[in-house]
């Protein structure tokens, strides 16, 4: 039986240009970077005396920053003082911790205080401040093998509903023909290849790295308690990322089927 709540967030990623800065969970987290996001103050051309008299405009800060200006007018990033209180469990979030959050902006806030030795910091490591995944922190149940062997299939299933979902939007543009493609065949091969390029964005160097994966992963790893072990059965070589034949063994996938035709997707992509 299909979920329509995972098939609405799946969809979701595909159509949404969403850029988040998550932490990956489980073993698609073992590097400690430090964040570079940054979020810059919205700038509008036609308030160019604004700008001038506002530093903040061109202020540039971090993840669970905001730029107020100090006794000499000049721009500076702080923590955020003050995050909406948030009524809905909707908005709450699961750090790697399993601390529940209010919402994102509290998880930000707490881990830039931390970062900073603040004294309201109420943690011991900023690096362990991370979002784990969207909603409540909750008991995770462990991805049994015989899930684990049954995920490819329901793994293609899923990206083909997504691809005959956009299209039935008007969504899906230039991608139409793989579809049909991929209808014709009863393993979905070309709807495969199409969400390996669909997540294949930053940079697109036919490797999906963890931080390519990491907006899917605190989304659906609430809901699918396979998808992570499923994910690092995907990088065959440790190696961080997955490539299109990694992508293709573990979906159990024909590779003599198996086309890189990512190049030619982003480029009709560039053009719509």
């Amino acid at each position: 039986m299909w979920r329509p709540f995972l098939l609405f967030l799946l969809v979701t990623f595909v159509t949404a240009q969403v850029h988040i800065k998550v932490a990956a969970p489980e073993n698609f987290d073992d590097d400690d970077d430090e964040e570079t996001d940054s979020v810059p103050q919205p700038v509008v051309p036609q308030q160019a005396r604004s700008e001038r008299t506002n530093p903040c405009n061109l202020k540039r800060c971090g993840r669970g920053e905001e730029c107020i200006l100090d006794e000499n007018i000049n721009a500076k990033c702080v923590c955020i003082r003050d995050c909406a209180d948030e009524l809905d469990d909707r908005f709450k979030v699961c750090s790697v911790r399993n601390e529940t959050f209010a919402s994102e902006c509290h998880l930000d806030r707490a881990k830039c205080l931390c970062k900073n030795g603040d004294h309201e910091c109420k943690h011991s490591s900023p690096k362990k401040l991370r979002l784990d995944y969207y909603g409540a922190c909750k008991e995770m149940t462990s991805c049994e093998d015989w899930e684990l062997q049954q995920f490819p299939g329901r793994m293609r299933d899923w990206t083909f509903v997504v691809m005959k979902e956009m299209a039935r939007r008007n969504e899906l543009g230039d991608y139409l023909e793989l579809l049909k493609t991929a209808n014709a065949d009863d393993h979905h091969t070309d709807a495969v290849i199409w969400k390996f390029c669909n997540l294949d964005v930053r940079p697109q160097d036919r490797h999906v790295s963890r931080r390519e994966l990491l907006m899917v992963i605190a989304t659906i790893k609430p809901l699918e308690h396979c998808l992570v072990p499923f994910l690092n059965k995907c990088d065959d070589n440790s190696d961080h990322t997955i490539t299109l034949d990694e992508w293709g063994t573990c979906l159990e996938l024909d590779q003599g089927h198996l086309a890189d035709k990512c190049e030619a997707i982003h480029n009709r992509a560039k053009r719509t």
